[in-house]
């Protein structure tokens, strides 16, 4: 009983490591502007890699806090960008491979 306990554990195992995620357009299309970065990520998953800084204003004497993450697939590069903790803009679709 055990033995078997231990192959439906691997076999599980297995399974989640060959789970791969897929962006398609279908997703970027979910993306509107002012999503917070948990919605995004819920559409996306999590970025590859991700940048912060702080960009001065000119006008005023305050900074705006930026993140862009980016999502790397098939040799191509997603970046999403946000701006005081909103989607800024909505990404260009992939594309066709």
């Amino acid at each position: 009983m055990q033995w078997r306990s231990l192959v439906l554990v691997a076999v599980a195992i297995l399974m989640m490591t060959g789970c791969k995620r897929e962006i398609a357009n279908r997703n970027l299309a979910q993306l509107k502007v002012n999503m917070t970065p948990k919605e995004v990520e819920s559409i996306l998953g999590s970025p590859d890699r991700t940048e912060k800084m702080e960009v001065n204003l000119e006008t005023q004497r305050k900074t705006m806090a930026i993140i862009k993450y980016f999502y790397d697939q098939n040799g191509q590069t997603i970046m999403v960008q946000f701006q005081n903790g909103r989607l800024a803009s909505e990404p260009a679709q992939l594309k066709e491979q």
